[in-house]
């Protein structure tokens, strides 16, 4: 029987990561997951969540509202609010045409839309506006423990994650371990649209490039990043908009000193 917490699809503890000067994130402190529909209230009790930060799009947040225990600060923080027409409704809509959807899954048409979807989460002043959101949540001790989620929990929710645990100090190999290890959940979760594929006569191994993450995606936000920025701290300051007393309280609610 699965326990309380484990009801929440894609759940995942930002804790326990190691960072390049030998420390270790805090357990128990910032959660991630995918949506959490209206059934996952007393699993938040149990995690003690404290407050919820909702990275989906106003459509997202209509069709699949969440129920939150009383208590519960809830904060918006719409990543696409520039994109409300995003990959996954685009991509949802192909599968009414296999021929259509095989093409463009084939030949990397997909793929390039969510690389380009990765350079948008760093550059787009409403996808900034959100992360800073994130950050200044999460630098307030007071808010929690925080749970931050999209709608599948692999593409805003992974960028997310993978810029406080950059900031953390962890390197470029356990932050694309932890991006990656979204994907068997993922999995799970899109298993209805896996089937439903396959019945049209779709491959499966072709929907992995949309449905799934891959280094590439990672590596393609990073490089934004790098490129444009230098660090992690400079975006966060020059390219976010955080202040360094933010950005240190940032590091301190997810870095065990």
């Amino acid at each position: 029987m699965p326990t309380v917490k484990s009801t929440i699809p894609n759940l995942r503890d930002l804790g326990g990561v190691p960072t390049a000067k030998g420390q270790v994130t805090q357990h128990a402190r910032i959660y991630r997951s995918a949506q959490l529909g209206s059934t996952n209230s007393d699993a938040l009790s149990e995690l003690g969540v404290r407050t919820v930060i909702d990275l989906r799009s106003g459509p997202e947040r209509v069709s699949q509202p969440s129920a939150l225990p009383d208590g519960v600060t809830s904060v918006t923080a719409d990543v696409l609010a520039a994109r409300p027409d995003g990959v996954a409704a685009r991509f949802a809509q192909a599968l009414s045409d296999p021929d259509y959807a095989t093409r463009i899954l084939a030949d990397g048409s997909a793929e390039q839309e969510i690389l380009k979807t990765y350079r948008f989460f760093v550059l787009d002043a409403a996808a900034r506006a959100a992360y800073r959101s994130l950050f200044r949540t999460i630098a307030d001790p007071a808010n929690h423990p925080v749970l931050f989620h999209c709608t599948a929990g692999k593409d805003r929710t992974g960028w997310a994650a993978t810029m406080l645990l950059w900031l953390a100090g962890a390197d470029a190999d356990v932050l694309e371990h932890e991006y990656l290890g979204v994907n068997p959940a993922v999995d799970e979760l899109f298993a209805p649209i896996y089937a439903a594929a396959v019945e049209r006569g779709i491959q499966r191994e072709l929907l992995y490039p949309v449905l799934r993450v891959q280094g590439s995606y990672l590596a393609e936000a990073r490089g934004t990043v790098e490129r444009e920025f230098g660090t992690i701290q400079n975006y966060l300051s020059k390219g976010i908009g955080l202040d360094d007393a933010v950005i240190a309280d940032a590091r301190s609610a997810i870095v065990a000193l």
